[in-house]
């Protein structure tokens, strides 16, 4: 595996970067943190082949923990520890704020768009998952479901890329699963004790039908779509686990490719770590090809694929920088 720098950003303030998201164009990134701030990063034909280009920083009281683009790129959304998601629409290259969504009653800890553009989700703190269907003739957004089958602060919510269907992860180490049956959101399945320990993030792969999740007890899991009954019980079962035992911290974040089945998964202990699903005796299994223990110097907080260039990789720490890693299998 050949791994390389390909750019190092340094956004002014130098603190926390909480996350970074892709254009679906792949010449786009937007990055939130500490600083309150989201900055829009375009690609460049020369070095740092990234660059700044626009800011927004007055649409939020406290640090942004999370930024998503819609898939048609038109749509941006922000959310904050201050209890509100921001939503802005693509304005003359710039975007402008547009909406500001409230109604979680503490940190709102996630955002992000459905395949279809037709719902936004968002969890948070006070232990709920919302569920927003969007107007695009008006850009107005309109609360659908508020389900709170967490017992604990949601740290995550994202969606399949082939369909609306969504996970969310938890504090309570329980996965949970949405569907939309025409009326309203529902909970088609819970797994309880899914981690040991708070789940920090989840990805799926390209087909929808599999899963990996990260948390607190340092291991990632893959998970297989058995049924796609949503009156079925075990929908989604474990296939395999890997322990990370180099390491005494969290894993935060797990980004799964799309384009060449590649999973990474950053951490506290400042790493990355490159994964792939092979069949060992015919049965699934997740393989560790690379640790990559040089990109960061402080938590990794954000992974992200690019979605047209395979092998770029982008990631957000405490360090205060973002990473662009090329990774050629």
């Amino acid at each position: 595996m050949k791994v390389e720098e390909l750019s190092r950003l340094r956004p002014g303030s130098g603190r926390r970067i909480w996350c970074v998201a892709w254009h679906f164009s792949g010449d786009v990134l937007a990055s939130s943190g500490e600083d309150k701030t989201i900055r829009i990063w375009k690609r460049t034909p020369n070095p740092p082949y990234f660059e700044c280009r626009s800011t927004v920083d007055d649409s939020h009281t406290r640090a942004i923990r999370c930024v998503a683009f819609s898939h048609s790129g038109n749509l941006l959304a922000s959310a904050s520890f201050d209890g509100a998601t921001v939503v802005y629409a693509l304005e003359d290259s710039d975007y402008t704020e547009s909406n500001k969504l409230e109604g979680h009653e503490s940190e709102v800890k996630w955002v992000a768009f459905s395949p279809s553009d037709e719902f936004l989700a968002t969890c948070g703190r006070d232990k709920s998952v919302w569920f927003w269907q969007v107007n695009h003739e008006d850009d107005d957004f309109e609360v659908v479901s508020v389900i709170s089958r967490h017992t604990q602060d949601v740290k995550f919510v994202g969606w399949s890329p082939v369909e609306d269907l969504a996970v969310s992860c938890s504090y309570d180490g329980s996965l949970n699963f949405y569907q939309f049956d025409g009326d309203e959101w529902k909970t088609t399945q819970t797994i309880k004790e899914a981690h040991t320990g708070t789940i920090w993030s989840a990805a799926f792969d390209s087909s929808g039908k599999s899963l990996v999740s990260v948390g607190e007890d340092r291991h990632v899991k893959l998970w297989t779509r058995q049924s796609e009954n949503p009156t079925s019980s075990e929908q989604w079962i474990r296939m395999a686990s890997y322990a990370v035992d180099d390491t005494r911290w969290p894993l935060y974040t797990v980004g799964w490719n799309n384009l060449n089945g590649l999973i990474a998964v950053g951490g506290g202990d400042a790493c990355i770590r490159i994964f792939d699903v092979a069949k060992v005796d015919g049965c699934e299994t997740l393989r560790l090809l690379q640790k990559l223990d040089d990109v960061h110097s402080d938590e990794v907080n954000a992974v992200a694929w690019n979605p047209t260039q395979a092998n770029l990789l982008a990631s957000a720490s405490d360090d205060g920088t973002i990473r662009l890693t090329t990774i050629d299998i």
